[in-house]
């Protein structure tokens, strides 16, 4: 479900709802129903975090990725950090 890749990806940056209001501008509460399954994401949601991570937007909607366009997942940035750490 996108409520959970939500929470994913917040919780891979990093931020707890409260960042993520004052990053996005939609109130603590909304993030926290959309993340629970309680209110489905609109399309004003998706494209605050779209703007504050837009390389995630096509993982965020589909749940798939598309690295060979820049559109990858936490687990893949994860990946790419880990072995860019391990040639240095």
């Amino acid at each position: 479900m996108i409520g959970e890749r939500i929470k994913l990806l917040r919780e891979f940056k990093g931020l707890s709802r409260r960042k993520l209001e004052q990053a996005s501008g939609i109130p603590e509460y909304t993030w926290t129903a959309v993340e629970g399954g309680k209110q489905k994401p609109n399309e004003d949601h998706i494209e605050a975090l779209a703007k504050l991570w837009p390389e995630f937007k096509f993982w965020l909607v589909f749940g798939e990725t598309m690295p060979e366009c820049g559109q990858i997942s936490p687990e893949l940035e994860e990946i790419r950090v880990s072995l860019k750490q391990g040639t240095q």
